[in-house]
């Protein structure tokens, strides 16, 4: 009976060395989808960088289409009229020998035909001029508005794949726990059945056992929502199946330099805007300036009392002239004026955001700082546990085989492995998290691609 509760102790050592192992070290597999690769087919596929990236294209026509109004303005015209009854003139009766009088006469034919050529070339027009620098610089604003959004979607996705990777990690470690766990206690039942083992052992295992099929439970749970987060964020279909890297249990916190720039997106949007509105504001006030454009009109016109204009023997007189056209603006009840003060309000409210702004992300910085040394110090201290477990789950091995520990003593020690495990990961998540807030504080999130 004592040699056979020996060799069950020493099988018992040797799955349970196994088991450690496989909660240390988990082998990556390929064809898995890094950090760089999801971010990567994100900006190609999400719908709001495609999205920015047409109010981009859309911005360039518009350019496009102001530059149009200083271009030549050409059209045709064709034009039938029919006058369904003449205007009448009176003429005195002197000119058709009835002094005293006065002769109701018409004038005219029936039907009016012209057909015309019109162009337009502005000379001088300043808002229309500032209004072309307006659209370049709108166009601008829609290219920054594309950055803000690619670093957002990096920032999401990098956030979405960390948090998958945790639970992919966990996942893992409690698959092969429970792969362990199972066999030890099949063994457990055979020795309990030959009276090699007690009953409160197997309790325990079975206890463990469950523990670990419900942690299997949750963490594909979770990992199930966190991997759709992930695929809507990079545009991939919700049906597409694709894996991550496990995290190694001894990963090292990334090192991150240049924490002093203020390289933001949101500042370059709110200074290109109030640019914008200085542009607005010049080409408000250019509209007091006289504006100057040339007038040509080239055509033929026939007249006569029936509709057989383009038969043979209809006559068509050419008419054409040429001309300037001033205009000088005098008083627009004064719509100008109160279009003037609000941009100019417009200017100031974009000021006050910018300062505003510039002290929100020296404060965002501190506070991601902050967090990550404290997350980083955390993660050294998870780090020292984990060697702490495992070296108190191999001396507790060691009393097992010798008779002083019990199965009690080896469950617990194996949960607490488990847990100091469970714990790293969280606390390298946290570090990782806090990177990306001080990455993106800095306006260096793009480093990540």
């Amino acid at each position: 009976m004592k040699e056979t509760t020996q060799n069950y102790r020493l099988s018992l050592l040797m799955l349970l060395s196994l088991l450690a192992g496989s909660m240390s070290f988990v082998r990556a597999q390929s064809g898995q989808m890094s950090l760089q690769q999801c971010i990567q087919y994100g900006l190609s596929k999400n719908s709001g960088i495609l999205k920015s990236q047409l109010e981009i294209d859309r911005t360039n026509e518009k350019k496009n289409e102001t530059r149009a109004d200083y271009l030549p303005q050409v059209s045709g015209n064709i034009q039938l009229m029919d006058n369904l009854k003449l205007q009448t003139s009176i003429l005195p009766g002197e000119m058709i020998g009835q002094p005293g009088t006065q002769v109701a006469v018409q004038f005219g034919t029936k039907y009016n035909t012209s057909l015309g050529l019109d162009a337009k070339q502005v000379i001088y027009d300043q808002s229309l001029i500032y209004s072309m620098k307006l659209t370049k610089q709108s166009s601008k604003v829609s290219e920054i508005n594309a950055r803000k959004t690619e670093e957002q979607l990096i920032y999401d996705i990098a956030s979405a794949y960390y948090a998958a990777q945790v639970s992919f990690t966990q996942k893992k470690l409690i698959e092969s726990n429970l792969a362990q766990v199972d066999t030890l206690l099949k063994i457990t039942k055979i020795q309990f059945d030959n009276d090699a083992a007690k009953q409160l052992d197997l309790d325990k295992l079975t206890v463990n056992f469950t523990n670990l099929q419900t942690d299997l439970a949750t963490s594909n749970t979770n990992l199930q929502q966190q991997m759709m987060l992930l695929k809507y964020y990079m545009g991939m279909s919700l049906d597409q199946n694709i894996e991550l890297p496990v995290i190694p249990l001894k990963e090292q916190a990334a090192v991150i330099t240049n924490t002093e720039s203020l390289n933001n997106t949101d500042l370059e949007l709110i200074q290109a805007q109030r640019e914008v509105y200085s542009v607005t504001l010049q080409q408000i006030k250019a509209g007091y300036l006289p504006s100057l454009s040339l007038n040509f009109h080239a055509g033929v016109q026939n007249m006569q009392n029936d509709l057989r204009i383009f038969e043979k023997g209809a006559q068509w007189f050419p008419t054409s002239y040429i001309g300037l056209n001033l205009n000088v603006p005098i008083f627009d009840g004064l719509a100008k004026n109160s279009r003037v003060k609000q941009t100019k309000i417009q200017m100031e409210q974009s000021e006050l955001e910018e300062q505003y702004l510039t002290e929100n992300l020296k404060m965002q910085r501190a506070n991601a700082n902050n967090a990550l040394t404290a997350n980083r110090a955390a993660l050294e201290s998870q780090q020292r546990n984990i060697e702490l477990a495992k070296r108190v789950y191999e001396t507790t091995q060691a009393q097992f085989v010798g008779g002083i520990a019990t199965m009690t003593d080896i469950v617990n020690a194996e949960t607490s492995l488990r847990d100091a495990q469970t714990n790293y990961l969280r606390a390298l998540v946290q570090v990782k998290l806090g990177e990306l807030d001080l990455i993106k504080s800095t306006g260096n999130i793009r480093s990540l691609n």
